[in-house]
């Protein structure tokens, strides 16, 4: 069993996103719920997150705000010499050489994005993830995948020897119930098609747009509110957004403010292109909010029964899906009943538990 128990929180400074809401909402409920036995080490950069406290638990500071220099030279050193039965990397891989000292590392993949869709990815991540990601993979004691979906894309795109056996999939939890929701935004008012996500091009915001022009010209368009940081390659997605009527760009809101948006909507807009998970969509579920989702990547194992999924290249199939979780009253209380069963197997109890199975499990093989 690990007592002593590393975290590289170090990339956790950044907005809160899917893969940053995995590392705090998991390090967190393990912490909560691992009992006296374990301790746990927090590797952090310049400052502590908030909310990472507990008797059993220290941090560690980095110097460093740069995932290069953390992950190649400040971890390295850290990890080898802290006294850890194991190490865990829920952001990015471990790092990529590890110190003959250093303890097993147990490390997430959130989605195999950079190549299964490159375009879509910075280059400086296909870079990134494509030079460490190898090595990662053959240092690492067990890999965790959020998804079915992300552990076969996984393994189809890095056939390395004995990885099938490491690779156990551990899906993420739904991290809202706990936050009381805030008042709607001013201007807003309940009714509204929601849509979350950074702006990206895998979010898809190019075809939603035209899909919603087309519930305009059919009369049937309630106010699009986005949520989302402004990411990259977004080409002409942004302006648009600005300049659309009926549209209202909100950015990045804190969780507060989230859930009221969530309880506040009439439907969910979700037809990525691509996901490991889909936090969105279990979010949206475990509020009994009617969602339509792409069907693909991990969406249609996530969603089960539980939201409309339609082909995300397709904005006709986009537009009429829409139109029903709007308007389809025999859909939609059967998607907000669905949903919120599907979303209650998702916890972040579970995952913990799962991760520190995992974890106990690396010291012994």
């Amino acid at each position: 069993m690990v007592r002593s128990l590393g975290v590289d929180l170090t990339a956790c400074w950044r907005p809160r996103a899917g893969m940053l809401t995995l590392a705090i909402q998991l390090t967190e409920r393990m912490i909560a719920t691992a009992g006296e036995e374990r301790r746990f080490t927090l590797f952090c950069s310049r400052e502590r997150p908030a909310g990472l406290n507990g008797a059993g638990c220290r941090a560690v500071l980095s110097p460093h705000r740069h995932e290069v220099l953390n992950k190649l030279r400040w971890l390295p050193a850290v990890e080898a010499n802290a006294s850890l039965d194991a190490m865990f990397y829920p952001y990015w891989p471990c790092p990529p050489r590890r110190r003959l000292a250093a303890p097993p590392a147990v490390m997430v993949v959130h989605d195999l994005a950079f190549r299964v869709r490159p375009r879509e990815v910075p280059w400086q991540q296909r870079v990134y993830m494509g030079s460490i990601l190898p090595s990662s993979l053959r240092n690492a004691a067990a890999v965790l995948t959020p998804s079915e979906a992300t552990r076969t894309d996984l393994l189809d795109q890095y056939p390395v020897s004995g990885l099938a056996e490491r690779v156990k999939v551990v899906p993420e939890g739904w991290g809202l119930g706990h936050v009381n929701p805030a008042p709607l935004p001013a201007g807003l008012q309940p009714g509204f098609l929601l849509a979350v996500g950074t702006i990206e091009p895998r979010k898809n915001y190019l075809r939603l747009l035209g899909a919603y022009r087309i519930l305009r010209e059919r009369g049937a368009a309630p106010p699009l509110v986005v949520v989302g940081r402004v990411g990259w390659a977004y080409g002409s997605a942004l302006d648009e957004l600005r300049a659309e009527p009926g549209v209202r760009l909100l950015g990045h809101v804190d969780d507060a403010t989230l859930r009221g948006l969530y309880q506040a909507a009439a439907a969910l807009a979700f037809p990525t292109l691509y996901e490991g998970f889909g936090l969105p969509l279990l979010e949206a579920m475990a509020e009994g909010l009617p969602a339509l989702a792409g069907d693909a990547g991990a969406l249609p194992e996530l969603a089960g029964d539980g939201a409309l999924l339609v082909d995300p290249h397709d904005v006709e199939a986009i537009a009429d899906g829409l139109l029903r979780v709007l308007t389809d009253s025999g859909l939609r209380a059967r998607l907000a009943a669905a949903g919120r069963r599907r979303a209650a197997g998702f916890t972040w109890d579970a995952a913990s538990a799962a991760t520190l199975r995992a974890l106990d499990a690396a010291t012994i093989n």
